[in-house]
């Protein structure tokens, strides 16, 4: 509440009483935290009963200020945000009648300040409904002939309805700006509540970030992923608003490089309002003409754009850069030529692994294929939306693929026929211990029957 009591200082005019003046002097020399409280205790009734007394006799701007002194002896003192809001409800109170009675101190100028401060009490006390406080004093004068005065009682209107929760109206900040830099600053006595009314709005301020909502703008690029020079290429250039505030005024500007021919299309896009999840876009026909001997080159196109959000802060910013490859040849067909080509050879080769039954070497042969079978897909997939780079990785791993498929596959065949092999000797191996298990029964058999 520095601002306040910038203001309160300011339109002090008389002293305290001298028990007052002992007392809150007294308070920062206590270093026992227990004995300071207590005296803080003392000062505030003290300062309670002063006030009540100028109250009593009719002087209530200097009641305010004992109510406002009060409040923050409770806040440096006694850590009680409910009872310090009551002090300065009641130094709000105050005020007001001192504008509504003492209009003649510094003529209206000096009532509409009382009211003003009045307000602003109240508004940090959380009151931001600061209509009723004011409306009288309104319809009780003619402001017609004195600027100042109005523009000092309209501040508080307008900073409250700025941040009122249910229709926040960030164009009623600016207006107290207006307000203030128009009327405050140079017309005396009004310049004194100038620096304090202008650290009011910048609380304000501070306080509508919480409640209003901002946009966001972005960029999306849209555009063909095989270009080859001397051939013509669409690009989108799409501005959206991804936030949750409009974004008024709202002017994109569309790089494009003179190297680049622009058959048709304009390089800047210029829209009144962008609500949330709207947007607005831009399209161009380009031509490369000649790629001057290289195999490749990335034409770079930025886009900055600029807008005001709901608080009037003009934003300028860069929305990214769009990147396009440009060739001497089709990329896509080139890679689809290599894939075709590595796909046949290597599914030709595995070919034989699918005959084979041995259970040791199956889930070897199934594994090879799947993985062989999913660099194919993926790769093809990433040639068809443009990501050259990816699709160049798949096929590398699929040539490393074709240069150890024929040894890995004679391998496992030959690994497979030699346990054949062996399943067909141990078979023979089983039949004949059948056999000779049978003689040694039958033999064993006729001993025992000679005996």
């Amino acid at each position: 509440m520095a601002f306040v009591n910038e203001l309160f200082e300011r339109l002090k005019k008389s002293t305290t009483g001298t028990d007052v003046q002992e007392a809150l002097a007294s308070l920062g020399s206590i270093t026992d935290p227990n004995e300071r409280t207590r005296a803080a205790h003392e000062t505030v009734t003290l300062i309670e009963k002063y006030a009540n007394e100028l109250l009593a006799r009719g002087q209530y701007k200097n009641a305010a200020y004992q109510y406002y002194s009060g409040s923050q002896v409770i806040q440096k003192f006694l850590a009680d945000p409910s009872s310090e809001q009551q002090w300065l409800l009641s130094s709000a109170d105050a005020l007001a009648k001192a504008s509504q009675e003492h209009v003649s101190w510094d003529d209206l100028l000096g009532g509409a300040a009382c009211m003003a401060i009045s307000s602003l009490l109240r508004i940090q006390t959380g009151d931001w409904n600061v209509n009723q406080h004011l409306d009288t004093f309104i319809k009780s004068h003619d402001f017609s002939m004195n600027q100042a005065a109005t523009g000092c009682l309209y501040i508080p209107y307008d900073l409250a309805g700025a941040v009122n929760p249910e229709n926040p109206n960030p164009s009623s900040l600016q207006r107290a700006s207006n307000y203030t830099e128009s009327y405050l600053l140079n017309t005396k006595p009004a310049a004194m509540f100038y620096e304090g009314i202008k650290r009011a709005i910048e609380i304000t301020r501070q306080k509508l970030m919480n409640v209003v909502k901002f946009p966001s703008i972005r960029a999306v690029f849209e555009f063909d992923h095989d270009i080859i020079f001397g051939e013509e290429f669409k690009l989108m250039v799409k501005i959206e608003n991804v936030g949750e505030g409009i974004a008024s005024g709202v002017s994109a500007l569309i790089t494009i490089p003179q190297m680049l021919n622009v058959i048709s299309g304009s390089n800047s896009i210029s829209i009144d309002q962008l609500k949330p999840k709207a947007y607005t876009e831009a399209e161009f026909l380009l031509l490369y003409p000649s790629g001057e001997g290289k195999e490749e080159m990335t034409i770079e196109i930025p886009v900055n754009v600029e807008y005001q959000d709901i608080l009037l802060n003009k934003n300028s910013l860069s929305l990214g850069t769009a990147q396009i490859p440009i060739r001497f040849e089709k990329k896509a067909e080139i890679l689809l030529d290599q894939l075709k080509s590595l796909e046949g050879t290597i599914s030709e080769r595995i070919a034989p692994l699918q005959s084979l039954t041995i259970s040791e070497i199956q889930p070897l042969a199934t594994n090879f294929s799947t993985i062989f079978n999913n660099i194919c897909t993926e790769t093809k997939s990433n040639i068809e939306v443009g990501e050259f780079s990816s699709a160049s990785i798949g096929i590398n791993q699929l040539e490393k693929m074709q240069s150890f498929i024929d040894p890995f596959v004679d391998f496992l065949l030959k690994y497979s026929e030699h346990s054949k092999n062996m399943l067909e000797e141990f078979q023979t191996v089983k039949e004949n211990t059948k056999t000779l298990v049978n003689s040694l029964e039958k033999i064993k058999e006729q001993l025992s029957q000679q005996k």
